[in-house]
C-alpha cells in the first residue's frame, strides 16, 4: 500500500549526534580508558540513529490498510460502527501510534470530534500493531443527516520507535468505503384518499373495472351486465344465463415531480429534507399497498435522460433504489431547468393516475403541470402541511 510519507524530528536527536561525533574525535586525544567509553557512547548514538532513519524509511514497506465493508447502510438516528484493519507484514512493530481517520459529517463518530466549516467528523485512536499482526477496529458513530459519508483522509502518526520525532503516513489510495444515510420517512396526512380512477393492472378490492385476463367465477346474470360477459358454457351447463366475474383492476401509479430549489429558482428550497423525508414515508406507503411509481428529480445526471430519475416500478428491491437515490443527491450541485423536466414528462410520459408536484412552481411550470394534467393525470401538490389539490381546495384531514 502507497503512502505519501513525511517525517517531523525532535530537533534534539540531530545536536546529540553532532555532540557524539565530537566527542568521538576529541576521545582521540585523550587517556585510552576514557576513549573507550566515549567511542562506545559514540557509536551506540550512531546506531540509534542509524536504526531510526531505517525505522523511518521501511516502516510502511508492509503495512496495508482496508475496511471491512466498502460499504454501510443507516436509516437516519441510527447508530452503527466502521471496521477499519491494519495489517503489518513487516518486521517493525508500531508501539503508540494513532489513527486519524476523517468523513463527511453525514455521520458523527461518538469518540471523536466534529469540524462544521469542513463539514467533516474526525475520529482518533491510540493503538500498537507489533510484527506480522492483524488487527481490526470498530470506530462508532451516529447516522446524522440523510447523505452519503465518504472517506476524505486517513493518516498513521507513528512515533519513532526512540522517540525522536514522529512519522506521518497519509495513505494515498482512494477508499471505496461509505455510509449511506437513508432519510427519515415524515408521515403525510390523508395518503390514503389518493384513490385509483382509471382502467389498469393494479389489483384492487374495491373498483370500478374489472381485468378481463383474470376471471374467478361466475354468477347468475341481473339487468345491466353487458352482453360479452355471459359466459355461455356455464349458461348451458346451469340451465339459466350466467355472467363472467372478473378480478377487479384499477390503474394506480403515482409520479413524483422534485423541484429542488426555491421560488427564486437559485438556492435550494429551505424546507427540502422535509419534502424528501416526505417522499420517503410516500414511497414505503406504495410499496405496502403494491402500488407502482416513478420519481423525476431537476438534478443533473449523466445518463441519457439528464437528470435524476428513477422508472417505474414496484415491490421492496424498487423501495432500496428509491432510499439509495433520496439518499445520494447532492442538494447543491448543479440542476436542470425544472421547466425542461417537465417538457420531458409531459412529452415522453404515459400519464400516471396521480402526479405529485414536490416543491415550488413559478407560473410557466404550472403551465407544463396542467399540460400534463390535459393527458389524464390528476395532480397533486406536497408541501410541508400536507397533500393538496388545488383545483378542489386543500384535502380535509382524515380521521
Amino acid at each position: 500500500m502507497t503512502f505519501n510519507k513525511y517525517s517531523q524530528e525532535n530537533k534534539t536527536f540531530p545536536v546529540l549526534v553532532l555532540v557524539g561525533t565530537v566527542v568521538l574525535f576529541a576521545g582521540l586525544f585523550i587517556s585510552f580508558e576514557i576513549m573507550a567509553v566515549l567511542l562506545f557512547v559514540s557509536v551506540l548514538i550512531m546506531i540509534i540513529y542509524g536504526f531510526s532513519v531505517f525505522y523511518e524509511k521501511h516502516i510502511d514497506d508492509y503495512l496495508t490498510i482496508s475496511f471491512v465493508k466498502s460499504s454501510v447502510k443507516n436509516y437516519q438516528g441510527d447508530e452503527g460502527y466502521i471496521e477499519v484493519m491494519i495489517e503489518q507484514k513487516g518486521i517493525l512493530p508500531l508501539l503508540n501510534a494513532r489513527l486519524v481517520l476523517e468523513m463527511d459529517d453525514v455521520i458523527h463518530f461518538k469518540e471523536g470530534r466534529v469540524v462544521p466549516r469542513r463539514f467533516k467528523t474526525i475520529h482518533t485512536r491510540t493503538f500498537n500493531l507489533l510484527f506480522w499482526e492483524k488487527r481490526t477496529f470498530k470506530i462508532p458513530y451516529e447516522a446524522n443527516k440523510r447523505g452519503v459519508a465518504r472517506v476524505h483522509d486517513l493518516e498513521l502518526v507513528v512515533p519513532n520507535l526512540f522517540g525522536f520525532g514522529s512519522i506521518f503516513l497519509r495513505a494515498q489510495k482512494i477508499f471505496n468505503q461509505e455510509v449511506v444515510v437513508y432519510p427519515k420517512r415524515k408521515v403525510v396526512p390523508n395518503i390514503d384518499l389518493l384513490s385509483p380512477k382509471r382502467m389498469g393492472h393494479h389489483r384492487a378490492r374495491h373498483s370500478l373495472f374489472d381485468e378481463q385476463s383474470l376471471p374467478v367465477g361466475t354468477r347468475e346474470y341481473e339487468p345491466g351486465d353487458a352482453f360479452n360477459k355471459i359466459h355461455w358454457k356455464a349458461t348451458a351447463k346451469e340451465g339459466n344465463l350466467q355472467t363472467k366475474v372478473f378480478e377487479k383492476s384499477s390503474q394506480i401509479s403515482w409520479c413524483f415531480l422534485l423541484n429542488v430549489r426555491s421560488y427564486n429558482g437559485i438556492s435550494a428550497a429551505d424546507d427540502i429534507e422535509s419534502l424528501i423525508e416526505k417522499i420517503a414515508y410516500m414511497t414505503y406507503y406504495a410499496t405496502k399497498h403494491q402500488i407502482p411509481y416513478r420519481i423525476f428529480i431537476n438534478i443533473t445526471s449523466i445518463n441519457q435522460i439528464p437528470f435524476m430519475h428513477q422508472l417505474e416500478g414496484e415491490g421492496e428491491a424498487h423501495y432500496r433504489q428509491t432510499l439509495e437515490l433520496l439518499a445520494r443527491m447532492k442538494i447543491f450541485t448543479f440542476t436542470t431547468p425544472y421547466e425542461r423536466m417537465l417538457h420531458f414528462v409531459w412529452k415522453h410520459e404515459t400519464p400516471p393516475a396521480y402526479i405529485i408536484q414536490v416543491g415550488a412552481t413559478n407560473e410557466e411550470q404550472q403551465r407544463y403541470l396542467n399540460l400534463i394534467a390535459k393527458k389524464g393525470s390528476e395532480i397533486y401538490y406536497l408541501d410541508n402541511d400536507g397533500l393538496e389539490n388545488r383545483r378542489e381546495g386543500k384535502v380535509k384531514q382524515h380521521g
